[in-house]
């Protein structure tokens, strides 16, 4: 039986999103834009306009370490802006958004947007979009509360009363939770590795019909409730992975939430995964997504789940990691031949330190 572990952790060293490093240019830019939004606030109460206060916060990917380098450019950070204010003050959330947006009016060459839960704050280099500053913002029930809650202004310019709203939400809550899955560092990094392989999977394989595919934060979540990991110390080996195993396991059980919900006119079943945020509002992370998208979703798991399978049972270390890479795309390593002509490495791979 072939082990890949190796080529999985060069796999996600090739992938995985350093924050520290690849992002420090994007976090620059993240602190300018909160800076530049603060000193335009500030002008315009001097001004006697009401204006509210924020803080600002991490979220999303870049904040939970599940971030992966995009195939084609555009970074992103997401950043959120807790405004001290009721949303009663807002009645339309979108004006909210506005304020931000007008704040930001000719920060860059590509400007900034209104998106349905965000504003967007694009850049470009040498004429192409480089990356971009995702601002969710919020507003509080009553934020003079000690048990005030959350809520996220959704909607877009010119939205209608229909399309536009506060939704309740705990982006600080949700990534404490992503950060405290498993008490022992070498699960939780294990867990995090698995996140980022299935998410540069999804990029691969619904790289012509994206808009149809699975959210990143939804696999996020999904690994969050039933994601075990492989992960084995022994005093003598030191510590043992088996990100293999663990991600077939994953994906096996995340095919067996699937349920029947009907069937097309050719009489084949369509299919349903409900996955539930573990903060408010609860909701399913994948309602979004229709009964045929989530078919589909369910189709590629089962042929990754039966890929790593055959993984698991090749015994040729170069032709697993090209099934592999069939999968995951060229980033995946594949192993040259050593100097007997024998294909393959070590039987077992032990580290004390996780990747």
């Amino acid at each position: 039986m072939a082990v890949v572990q190796t080529q999985m952790i060069q796999f996600d060293e090739a992938i995985r999103l350093k924050r520290f490093d690849e992002n420090k240019e994007l976090r620059e830019k993240r602190d300018i834009i909160i800076e530049k939004l603060r000193k335009k606030f500030e002008a315009l109460r001097a001004e006697k306009k009401d204006v509210p206060t924020f803080e600002s916060f991490n979220q999303g990917s870049y904040e939970m370490g599940t971030g992966i380098h995009p195939e084609k450019g555009d970074y992103d950070i997401d950043v959120g802006l807790a405004f001290n204010c009721a949303t009663t003050k807002y009645l339309n959330p979108v004006d909210l958004k506005l304020l931000v947006d007008d704040a930001l009016k000719g920060h860059t060459q590509l400007g900034s947007e209104v998106r349905r839960s965000c504003v967007t704050v694009s850049y470009q280099k040498d004429g192409e979009l480089a990356f971009h500053v995702d601002l969710a913002i919020y507003a509080y029930d009553n934020p003079d509360s000690p048990t005030r809650r959350m809520f996220i202004a959704k909607g877009k310019r010119g939205s209608g009363e229909k399309d536009r709203h506060w939704e309740e939400s705990e982006p600080r809550k949700l990534t404490a939770w992503v950060a405290e899955r498993f008490s022992s560092a070498q699960q939780q990094t294990q867990f995090l590795r698995v996140i980022r392989a299935l998410k540069r999977w999804k990029t691969k394989k619904f790289a012509t019909d994206g808009q149809n595919a699975p959210s990143g934060i939804g696999l996020t979540v999904a690994a969050g409730h039933w994601f075990k990991p492989q992960v084995t110390v022994d005093a003598l080996r030191g510590t043992t992975f088996d990100d293999l195993k663990a991600m077939r396991d994953f994906v096996g059980t995340l095919v067996n939430q699937f349920t029947m919900t009907s069937t097309k006119s050719d009489g084949s079943a369509l299919y349903r995964l409900s996955v539930p945020l573990p903060v408010a509002p609860g909701a399913d992370i994948f309602t979004k997504m229709t009964e045929g998208q989530m078919t589909t979703f369910r189709e590629r798991l089962i042929q990754l789940r039966d890929c790593l399978d055959q993984v698991k049972n090749e015994v040729d270390v170069v032709e697993a990691c090209k099934r592999m890479r069939d999968q995951f795309g060229d980033e995946f390593p594949v192993p040259e031949k050593d100097s007997s002509g024998r294909k393959g490495g070590p039987a077992i791979v032990s580290s004390a330190v996780s990747a």
